[in-house]
């Protein structure tokens, strides 16, 4: 057959209905694309924790907040111990301006160590006379606050 005996197909043809791209479907995509960026700024961090040694972020309105950061993750290099060290604190017991207790966990994750599980969890009772006055620590346990 030859393209002149070939029929010619005069009817219009109906256009197909385009379904529309739903919400959870947009939000699905915008995950998936925020989860690949930090999946590329991976290598960053990394590169900032061992030319640094550690990454922190300090609370704003902690009693000490250089010694009990939001969140510290620090680089361990010792002769016995390698790895990572994970420390996390939160406020807990808040009742007033006058005493609060702050939640600390540590976690490690070695991949060279000399012993087993050293991961605790302790925290520290402050207190003051009044608003203005300065922190003072009551109390360390080595256990979860109450």
């Amino acid at each position: 057959m030859s393209e002149e005996s070939q029929p010619i197909n005069t009817e219009q043809s109906t256009p197909v209905a385009v379904k529309p791209r739903g919400p959870l479907r947009r939000l699905g995509c915008g995950l998936a694309l925020a989860l690949w960026f930090l999946l590329l700024l991976t290598p960053c961090a990394l590169f900032y924790l061992a030319t640094n040694g550690e990454i922190r972020l300090d609370h704003s309105d902690m009693p000490q907040p250089h010694s009990q950061p939001r969140l510290l993750i620090s680089l361990i290099n010792d002769v016995d111990n390698r790895g990572l060290q994970i420390l996390r604190s939160t406020k807990t017991g808040a009742v007033d301006d006058t005493s609060v207790c702050v939640e600390t966990a540590v976690a490690y994750l070695l991949w060279a160590s000399s012993e087993s599980n050293q991961d605790v969890i302790y925290c520290d009772c402050y207190s003051r006379a009044d608003a203005a006055a300065a922190w003072t620590l009551e109390e360390t346990r080595v256990s979860p606050c109450e």
